[in-house]
């Protein structure tokens, strides 16, 4: 294939699925995993609990259960779910499961902030994006059963993800960065493509959340050492 042949493409012509089938992989994983979201919701709210008490151990802890929802969303929603229509979503269902390796190694190596968080702030922008993100799915689709839960939909993981940036220090927060980029961009040209305006939002907010998260980062003048 030439040079033109490529140029002919649009990316509309890599989207072979419409909104309605899309919208239904939410449901679907829903449906599969019921009643095993309940773990979910306990630890999208258990994490701010852990940040409020400022203690090493609880942050880690925090920091930790946000690897396993990295890990679970890309490996079940994008590898299982988004991957069989949509080929290059393996790629950032891997990349989502690396992700939540390097968080777990930032936690294990001191990777991960001692100095004080503004936590407050981190704590409410939290709350909205894990309770208002997850509602864009109903909005969209019509359906209660399509709610795009923490360590669930990967949309609404990535975007609470990115306010770990406030958390982790050094080189691990410039290797934390990248997935989070590139999977806003992704997804963002796959639901422009599909007219998916309310889920649109999602990809945008990750990306000022991840200005947030440097926002949020403790000061050097706060700093332990």
């Amino acid at each position: 294939m030439s040079g033109a042949d490529w140029l002919s493409y649009s990316l509309q012509d890599f989207v072979m699925f419409g909104p309605q089938v899309f919208l239904r992989l939410f449901v679907r994983i829903n449906q599969d995993l019921w009643p095993w979201q309940v773990l979910a919701v306990i630890a999208a709210i258990g994490i701010p609990v852990l940040l409020l008490r400022q203690g090493r151990n609880a942050r880690r802890l925090a920091v930790g259960l946000i690897a396993v929802a990295w890990a679970v969303s890309g490996y079940g929603f994008l590898v299982g779910y988004f991957g069989p229509i949509n080929w290059p979503a393996v790629w950032f269902g891997w990349a989502f499961v690396a992700q939540g390796v390097l968080l777990a190694a930032a936690m294990f190596s001191g990777g991960v902030r001692e100095a004080a968080l503004p936590s407050g702030r981190f704590v409410a922008l939290w709350l909205i994006v894990v309770c208002g993100l997850p509602l864009l799915a109903v909005a969209e689709s019509g359906q209660w059963q399509a709610v795009a839960l923490f360590g669930i939909a990967p949309g609404t993981t990535a975007a609470a993800g990115a306010l770990i940036v406030a958390l982790i220090t050094g080189p691990w927060r410039w290797l934390y960065l990248p997935v989070l980029v590139l999977w806003s961009l992704f997804s963002a040209a796959i639901l422009w493509v599909l007219q998916a305006w309310w889920l649109l939002v999602t990809p945008v907010a990750t990306l000022l959340l991840v200005g947030a998260g440097f926002w949020l980062s403790p000061r050097p003048a706060r700093s332990l050492d």
